[in-house]
């Protein structure tokens, strides 16, 4: 009895060591790991725009109410239930750099939600509060279209002010970098 007690709580710990991992804070490498893979990861992007997958990986990272903002986890998840093959490729693209297309993912979410609390804390300091202050009846008075976008926005505003000292402080030493990235990329 004692004996499969302890196997029990054994099990129990092993299962949230886990989840526990997943609350560790961001660290520096990760986040220098992540943006390594910027690159190649981006040319997958264009083979898949080529061959038309965008706008499915564009609804997988649209922000949901009522749920985490996950933009890689969401075209992650995507691609491994409907392009296993591409889901392949982009395993191999982000190995090299430590990381597994699930474990990329998850470290790619974190660090776009803490680069965009640093951005909006310095750009627009107010302008959380504002949104996370908005009456949410005022919704049901605007047009359809732009509750959706709205509700979208609340979405992703409530995950970004959730983001921890500790992973903007991992964003920080690759923030160049990631203005850069993201400068290119509204370009496009």
């Amino acid at each position: 009895m004692l004996k499969s007690c302890i196997a029990g709580v054994s099990a129990l710990l092993f299962l949230a060591s886990g989840a526990l991992a997943a609350d560790k804070p961001l660290t520096e490498d990760q986040a220098k790991r992540f943006v390594e893979t910027l690159e190649a990861v981006e040319e997958l992007g264009k083979e898949f725009e080529t061959e038309g997958k965008m706008e499915e990986f564009r609804l997988a990272t649209t922000p949901v109410a009522g749920e985490a903002f996950k933009p890689y986890s969401g075209a992650v998840a995507s691609l491994k239930e409907n392009h296993p093959g591409d889901h392949a490729r982009l395993e191999k693209a982000v190995k090299p750099h430590g990381f597994s297309a699930d474990e990329w993912a998850g470290v790619g979410d974190r660090i776009m939600v803490a680069y965009l609390a640093v951005k909006m804390e310095e750009e627009n300091p107010q302008a959380m509060a504002q949104m996370a202050s908005m009456d949410k009846s005022m919704l049901d008075m605007m047009p359809p279209d732009m509750q959706a976008q709205m509700a979208q926005a609340l979405a992703m505003v409530e995950t970004i002010k959730n983001a921890t000292p500790e992973d903007k402080a991992a964003v920080a030493s690759v923030r160049e970098d990631l203005d850069a990235y993201m400068e290119k990329q509204a370009q496009l």
